[in-house]
């Protein structure tokens, strides 16, 4: 059986590939040669810049330029399951963080590696799809018109739009995190079942329910494989952007109207700082002409930090690697879109106060995959995962965080030239609440393994022993342990935001204001997680899609 998988994925997998090249070639509006201007020019055509570009050219009233830096994802960017895999592609701009002071210690370097899509459907297209508004408590300190209220009915059209599933309470592991929701039955505590963004069993991103509908409009051109290396001024008027096509050559593109930045939380501030907007005092040191003197640029950089758990089973109910390598998953998802390649594994979410998990439902861990995506030290990887060499090993992990964190970072230059990556300071757990707030969310997912069901499945806390926690008592309910184990194994969970904070005109932590305009300078917005004032108490990508979407109605409606 084993062999005839060895060769009939790869054919399966090739197939596959050439009916998505046949049935999905070059549509009209992907052009190597634009024209000289736009109406709008939009920087980034991920999560955010998917939305803009296909709202702003709906009416057929402007032409719009989408500038995306990366091409077209690989086909296999469509399975669920297959996020971790695109991590080691060109598809990924595999950006690192500078080595943390106060965590990351069971990493090599100390460093965080920090995945960000690169290519149509931006980080869209690799994370785990987990469909998430947060809170209303979330949105309360936002710039009037972006309250929990005021986005609702932008919500409501993302889900829409975005075809949300829930995860089925059929499946015997999501059946007993229900009930043991309902067990548990505590205030300020909730156990849900997981929402994806899932369509017929495949990865729907923005990129398919907003730019593949805008696909063939004559006023919609996409570039693709193009940077941009900088906003053109005339004194405090963003006129134009200056590009690097693939082959090398440098061009300019004038914006008629405006230039919309989507490049994200990390992208982003690098072009506003290389644009000449920022801090004096940095644009100086690279010698870089200033334009506008915007302090905040860069700065209010937030994540969320998660902490592995792992809990063996005795009962086979979870997802291993060897179940999703047999030929009947395989033939199941390639011939009907279903079985467990068609999900994330990740079957459900809980919160208590500002303190979070995530069960992700998979019980084997490969070492040779994810050790090196999460750059941990092999003795770090084997102490956390005690499955990392077997892939029949049944159990689950939760992945425990702070989902309100106090702790800021920032995003500076590494250099004067766009090509070079900029300097990532998450400074995670600077601030000691987070460790404490952290504390909670794992015991949260110490009293769920109590639960009747849960205990009827054989459930095991497995506490890693840790060369950097080996002094402490190994036990989760003991503070010490668990901020040596949070300092120690904490992973990014990749939910970067802030650093282009929105508020208002007077706020002086502000980039943005409540119409999303670069303070300071004229003619140009920024819509993606950068402008995000605060975290969101989930996953924050279904956010970013409302926010675009409000941000398209205040562009056409406020000019």
């Amino acid at each position: 059986m084993m062999m005839w998988n060895i060769f009939i994925f790869p054919i399966v997998c090739l197939t596959l590939s050439i009916l998505y090249n046949y049935y999905y070639g070059t549509p009209i509006n992907i052009v190597e040669n634009p024209a000289n201007n736009y109406d709008y020019i939009i920087v980034g055509a991920g999560t955010a810049g998917c939305v803009i570009a296909s709202q702003l050219s709906k009416s057929g009233n402007a032409s719009v330029l989408l500038i995306e830096a990366g091409g077209y994802f690989k086909w296999f960017s469509s399975v669920p399951l297959a996020a971790p895999l695109l991590q080691g592609t060109d598809a990924n701009w595999a950006y690192q963080t500078k080595p943390q002071t106060f965590s990351s210690r069971g990493l090599r370097d100390q460093k965080q590696f920090v995945p960000r899509g690169k290519g149509l459907g931006g980080s869209g297209q690799v994370n785990y799809l987990l469909h998430s508004f947060g809170i209303p408590e979330d949105y309360a300190n936002w710039p009037v018109g972006w309250s929990y209220a005021d986005l609702l009915p932008y919500f409501k059209r993302t889900e829409n739009a975005m075809v949300v599933t829930t995860v089925s309470v059929k499946e015997e592991l999501a059946r007993a995190f229900h009930n043991a929701g309902i067990e548990i039955s505590r205030e300020n505590t909730s156990l849900i079942l997981a929402r994806h963004t899932l369509k017929n069993g495949a990865r729907w991103s923005s990129y398919n329910a907003y730019l593949n509908k805008a696909w063939d409009r004559e006023n919609l051109h996409i570039l693709i494989n193009t940077f941009v290396t900088k906003i053109i001024f005339d004194k405090l008027t963003a006129r134009a952007v200056q590009i690097q096509h693939q082959n090398g050559t440098m061009d300019q593109i004038k914006a008629n109207r405006e230039i919309i930045l989507c490049g994200g939380a990390f992208n982003t501030p690098q072009l506003l700082l290389l644009s000449g907007i920022g801090p004096a005092n940095e644009l100086k040191k690279y010698r870089i002409p200033v334009v506008s003197h915007l302090e905040k640029v860069g700065e209010n950089l937030f994540d969320h930090l998660n902490v592995p758990i792992y809990i063996g089973l005795k009962t086979p109910v979870s997802v291993t690697l060897n179940k999703l390598m047999s030929l009947s998953e395989i033939f199941k998802y390639y011939a009907f879109g279903s079985g467990l390649l068609a999900s994330t594994a990740i079957l459900g979410t809980g919160i208590t106060g500002h303190s979070g998990i995530v069960f992700f439902g998979m019980g084997s861990a490969d070492e040779s995959l994810l050790k090196d995506i999460a750059n941990y030290h092999t003795t770090t990887f084997r102490a956390i995962f005690p499955s990392y060499a077997n892939s029949k090993q049944e159990g689950f992990i939760y992945l425990a965080n702070c989902l309100q964190p106090k702790s800021r970072g920032r995003v500076t230059l590494g250099s004067s030239h766009f090509s070079d990556p900029p300097i990532i300071d998450p400074r995670y757990l600077q601030n000691d609440y987070d460790v404490a707030c952290t504390h909670k969310a794992i015991n949260l997912a110490m009293d769920t393994l109590r639960t009747r069901q849960f205990m009827e499945l054989g459930v095991t806390p497995h506490i890693p022993n840790l060369d950097e926690c080996n002094h402490l008592k190994p036990d989760y309910s003991n503070l010490e342990f668990t901020n040596c184990l949070t300092r120690t194994a904490g992973l990014t969970s990749h939910h970067f935001g802030g650093t282009c904070q929105m508020g208002n005109r007077h706020d002086n932590r502000a980039v943005v204001d409540e119409y999303l305009r670069v303070i300071g300078v004229n003619g140009v917005r920024i819509v993606d997680a950068s402008i995000l004032p605060s975290p969101i108490s989930g996953m924050p990508n279904s956010v970013i899609i409302a926010m675009a979407e409000r941000a398209a109605d205040i562009i056409t409606k406020i000019k």
